[in-house]
């Protein structure tokens, strides 16, 4: 990779005067999934940072971050790609770099310390062969429970704080004539419901010990086999409407108090913000049920596509830049509902939630990653969805027979 420096960097992409073609060289289209007004409040933040320092942003939204990955892909494969790309970093993304379709961007990222900002987990994940290909901009926590107070108040419940207690607070909501939990019926979001049961009852350990090594005796065990007990119980809570039901209509669901809870990423918090709800005021937040404290991250980055070999275009650099900036880590942050990627960033102007989070992250024992930041395989995390889905949506199929299936998808796509 051609070596420049920050100095160049800088004189390249924040000078006011330039001319068309460097006019040219600072543009960047940005391709994304983010459609809901929450995300797009969020990445306005983003935006505007980027033009503020000269950059010209040509939006690219597409609805759906399958759909999405998969036009940034076939855009790259077919010549004309994005310049700059929403992707899940992990596995997915560094087959990408394999084929040399990524841009690289260690020398920002090193000039900038990110190592020393970002937790270890990612850092490993956001890299390929030792140098970053993406730029972090959130971290996100999937174990969460999102709860209306109202509704658990009218029905007598406390806040679960196990999966046991959880099944008889359920009960006398439901008892109450209050749906138990918002689900959306799509194989991501149950995903998310049964990693969250996963973690509640096999433990941090174990879960890491799953999605790491993929071990087939892990998969067979009797831990898991309790997992697969708890989450079949927990189907008769979820109301008859759920089957593809998007995650935004069921946080709507809690906000109004038509449902008790909600088992979601933390990116719900942007609906609730937008709602005019101060996350953990009348719409309460806790880590679901476990047996010890742990957080699930997922993380949303930007990866850059290969517009002239593997050297970032100054659009690319200034955007990877921009990103990191803790004002910027802010600002967005506090609209989606997550929070910045930067341990570094100070905690104390975010809402009760977020600092939660914050605080939970300080011990680096908490830190899990979801399934695709493992670097599990694409089609081993299609097979987790896939048998997840199929069984959460059988009338019949006992908890033994999903947990052969998961087994059995598993080793298969490995």
């Amino acid at each position: 990779m051609k070596e420049f420096s920050k100095v160049a960097l800088v004189a390249a992409f924040l000078s006011t005067g330039v001319s068309a073609g460097a006019l040219h060289a600072q543009t960047a289209e940005v391709l994304h999934w983010w459609t809901s007004g929450s995300e797009q409040a969020a990445l306005g933040e983003v935006r505007k940072a980027f033009e503020a320092q000269g950059g010209t942003w040509v939006d690219t939204p597409v609805a759906g971050g399958g759909n999405a990955r998969a036009a940034a892909v076939n855009r790259m494969l077919g010549g004309d790609p994005a310049a700059v790309f929403q992707f899940s970093i992990g596995q997915q993304l560094r087959e990408l770099a394999d084929q040399g379709l990524l841009a690289n961007v260690d020398q920002i990222a090193t000039e900038e310390n990110w190592d020393d900002k970002l937790p270890p987990l990612i850092v490993k994940a956001a890299k390929y062969d030792g140098e970053y290909i993406a730029a972090p901009i959130n971290i996100h926590g999937e174990n969460w429970m999102f709860f209306n107070k109202q509704a658990l108040e009218e029905a007598g419940v406390e806040v679960p704080t196990s999966w046991s207690d959880f099944m008889t607070a359920a009960q006398k909501l439901q008892d109450a004539g209050i749906i138990p939990i918002g689900l959306g019926g799509q194989p991501w979001q149950e995903r998310i419901l049964f990693n969250s049961v996963l973690l509640g009852v096999g433990g941090r350990d174990f879960y890491a010990e799953l999605y790491s090594t993929l071990d087939d005796d892990v998969l067979a065990s009797d831990t898991m086999g309790k997992v697969f007990e708890t989450f079949a119980a927990l189907k008769p809570f979820v109301d008859e409407s759920s089957p593809g039901r998007n995650w935004n209509e069921a946080t709507n669901m809690v906000i109004k108090g038509d449902a008790a809870f909600q088992f979601m990423g933390d990116w719900a918090k942007g609906e609730i913000i937008a709602a005019g709800v101060e996350p953990g005021t009348t719409v309460g937040c806790a880590l679901a049920p476990a047996i010890d404290t742990a957080y699930i991250m997922t993380v949303d980055a930007f990866a850059f596509s290969a517009m002239d070999g593997q050297d970032p275009t100054p659009a690319q650099a200034k955007m990877a830049h921009v990103m990191l900036e803790p004002d910027v880590q802010i600002a967005f942050n506090k609209k989606k509902g997550s929070i910045p990627a930067r341990l570094d960033v100070p905690a104390n102007s975010f809402d009760a939630c977020a600092q939660l989070a914050i605080k939970t992250l300080q011990d680096p024992k908490t830190h899990l990653v979801s399934t695709g930041l493992f670097g599990v395989p694409s089609a081993v995390s299609g097979a987790v969805d896939d048998s997840i889905s199929n069984f959460w949506n059988s009338a019949d199929m006992s908890p033994e027979e999903g947990q052969e299936q998961f087994r059995q998808a598993i080793s298969y796509a490995k």
